[in-house]
């Protein structure tokens, strides 16, 4: 592990390669690309999107200066993915941006606990402009809500942070907020936090989750999930750490949160602890600039 100091910062940054599309991350040949973060942001939760032949990753973007995170995206060029564009700030922390596609329109919905509130944003011109919309839960503080399928009703699983003390996975009802209840009996909550989209894969429905244990985001977990009335149900298939994984150059981790994939590519996000005088001057402009 690395120090903890404000000159040991904490920093994530996203990788990518072309996927394995019959497993999920156990290729340990195949090395991750890292995309390079900009000066002032470091990049986190990736979601990648295919819209009119192009391929997109949205990710949350760590505003140095203003220590909280805003929404943004890199672009597929035809040889890699570059090039970090902010689009989404409010006055509150945003991060892990679930993009879905319904009806022809494009939707995020951000983590936007610090707001007490969970919503989703409109694409008004995709991919740079965006409209944010009522709130689809109010007076939580819900973390890295997922949503998913199953027999055709709509639900989300979320990760309820309002109480320090004792975390819990909440399963939302997207159709009928009355039935949206804490899921009670889920042991190893430290293992649970939701890490990406729910894949189908080989006959199986599977969760990436992330792995807490010593640390905020040490690794990732993956599940077998489903429903079995309104009991929702999982069992543990992998679990995988960036250690055991292969990258097209040196890097050294401290961490690993988020798992994407979409056609034939797949993401992840990647954490350091690593020696940065900037950070400590950007959180010093930060605390000044209010």
């Amino acid at each position: 592990m690395f120090e903890r100091t404000a000159l040991f910062a904490e920093s994530w940054n996203v990788a990518w390669r072309k996927i394995n599309r019959e497993s999920i991350l156990t290729d340990k040949i195949t090395p991750f690309a890292i995309i390079k973060n900009s000066f002032r942001y470091w990049a986190a939760d990736p979601f990648l999107f295919e819209y009119e032949n192009q391929f997109y990753i949205f990710a949350e973007l760590y505003d140095y200066i203003k220590c909280r995170g805003c929404l943004g995206y890199c672009k597929w060029d035809g040889i890699k993915f570059s090039g970090w564009k902010k689009i989404i700030t409010e006055a509150h922390h945003l991060s892990y941006p679930f993009i879905f596609e319904k009806q022809g329109q494009v939707y995020i919905m951000p983590e936007s606990g610090a707001d007490h509130s969970l919503y989703l944003y409109k694409a008004v011109q995709f991919p740079d402009k965006w409209e944010k919309l009522n709130s689809i839960r109010e007076n939580v503080v819900y973390g890295d809500t997922t949503p998913f399928k199953w027999k055709k009703h709509s639900y989300a699983l979320s990760y309820d942070v309002g109480n320090a003390d004792e975390y819990h996975l909440v399963l939302l009802d997207l159709e009928e907020p009355t039935n949206d209840c804490i899921l009670k009996g889920i042991d190893n909550i430290e293992l649970r936090r939701p890490a990406g989209k729910m894949v189908h894969m080989n006959g199986m429905n599977i969760r990436p989750a992330q792995k807490c244990v010593n640390d905020y985001g040490e690794g990732l977990v993956f599940y077998e999930y489903g429903l079995e009335g309104k009991n929702y149900i999982e069992k543990e298939l992998q679990q995988v750490l960036p250690q055991d994984l292969k990258y097209s150059k040196e890097i050294l981790m401290d961490g690993m949160h988020t798992y994407n994939r979409w056609g034939e590519y797949e993401v992840i996000d990647l954490k350091t602890r690593r020696f940065n005088i900037l950070n400590f001057v950007f959180r010093m402009l930060g605390k000044f600039r209010g």
